[in-house]
């Protein structure tokens, strides 16, 4: 039965996960299509140059340049994943065996209360 739970919390929060992250990283995306998309139409709205385009700024137009190439969505998740595994390892290591005693017999204990109480 406690399985049955488990696995289902499991899962359940697993694809909730992916699905924030996921949607995370689309934002992300969104953010930095329209940011390059606003300063294209500045560079073509700005009134140096509007009757004549041999006055324009000798940069390129934004639109035009290069795009340094963002993280994409698999990289972020993948960053994020090997962040949250480090923070468990790190937590994994730095967990003593007193510890884990200390927290089984107060579960232990919490558990007989409850039993004790009926």
């Amino acid at each position: 039965m406690f399985r049955k739970k488990f696995s289902g919390f499991a899962l359940t929060t697993s694809v909730l996960y992916i699905t924030i992250q996921v949607h995370r990283s689309a934002r992300i995306d969104q953010k930095a299509a329209i940011r390059d998309q606003t300063k294209t139409i500045e560079w073509l709205a700005q009134s140096r140059g509007a009757y004549d385009r041999r006055l324009l700024p000798k940069e390129e137009a934004p639109a035009l340049r290069e795009r340094q190439s963002a993280p994409g969505m698999q990289d972020q998740l993948k960053h994020r994943w090997n962040e949250e595994l480090r923070a468990f390892a790190r937590k994994a290591y730095d967990t003593t065996w007193e510890d884990v005693r200390d927290m089984a017999q107060e579960g232990w204990s919490g558990v007989r209360r409850l039993i004790d109480k009926d």
